[in-house]
Formats: C-alpha cells, sequence, structure tokens
C-alpha cells in the first residue's frame, strides 16, 4: 500500500511541474517538434522565447545535443551566437547551460578548441564563456 501512495503522490507531483513548465500536451508537442527542427541560431532563439517553459526532460537532452554540436561544427556562425548573446543575457544564459554532461564529450572538446583557436574577431569576451562552460562539463564528466 505505501508503494502505491508513493507512486501516486509521485504522479501528482510531477504532474503539477509539467503543468507549471508546459501547460498542454499540445504545447509540449509543438515545443518537440521546433526543438526538433533547429537548424541555426535563429531557430534557437525562436525555440527560446516560445517554448523555453517545455525546457525539460528528453526535450532538453535533445537542445543540449543539438546546442553544442552546432557550436562544435558549425562554429563559424558564431558571430551571429555572440551577436545574440549581447542583446539577450537570458539567451546567453539559457545556451551556455545546455552545455551539460549529458552531451558528447568530443563535441565539447572541439568548442574548447574552437573558442581558443578560432575566435572571431572582438569575440573575446564570448569565447572565453563558452570555453568556461564547455570545460565545465568536460570537467563534470571526467570526476
Amino acid at each position: 500500500m505505501k508503494i502505491i501512495l508513493s507512486f501516486a503522490a509521485i504522479l501528482l507531483f510531477s504532474g503539477n511541474i509539467y503543468a507549471a513548465d508546459c501547460s498542454t500536451i499540445e504545447k509540449m508537442d509543438a515545443a518537440d517538434t521546433a526543438a526538433s527542427s533547429i537548424k541555426n541560431w535563429n531557430d534557437t532563439y525562436s525555440f527560446f522565447h516560445n517554448f523555453k517553459q517545455c525546457d525539460n526532460g528528453y526535450i532538453a537532452e535533445g537542445l543540449s545535443a543539438t546546442l553544442t554540436h552546432m557550436l562544435a561544427n558549425r562554429w563559424h556562425m558564431a558571430p551571429q551566437l555572440d551577436a545574440m548573446f549581447k542583446k539577450d543575457k537570458a539567451f546567453e544564459s539559457w545556451v551556455l547551460n545546455h552545455m551539460d554532461t549529458t552531451v558528447d564529450d568530443r563535441d565539447l572538446a572541439t568548442i574548447v578548441t574552437n573558442a581558443e583557436e578560432k575566435c572571431p574577431d572582438g569575440g573575446k569576451p564570448f569565447c572565453s564563456k563558452v570555453k568556461a562552460a564547455a570545460s565545465q562539463a568536460l570537467q563534470e564528466l571526467a570526476e
């Protein structure tokens, strides 16, 4: 009986979190579709403004993989992201927080190298923040 009550309490609690973060199943489905469609930083910015309340669970892990993969393999788009960071500090924090222990350590290592060796002109503060976030995630993975 204790197990059933515990399970019921967990369902009730997680349902409240789900409702607060992403109000409907339709909204969660739309967030999933938007997250799966991210191809560039404009798409990312659009997701952030329209669906950041749905950024949890499998969607958050997928976003982390997508964002770190873009930073690792599409570094030529870094100046665009730097400009977005300068205009929106909440977006900056959100992107940097997605460099975490759920992502491929090779992508994180590539991001560190990109930030060190391919920093765009005038982008030193940006590169320092990106490098620090990727380095922190790598350090946590090594622990």
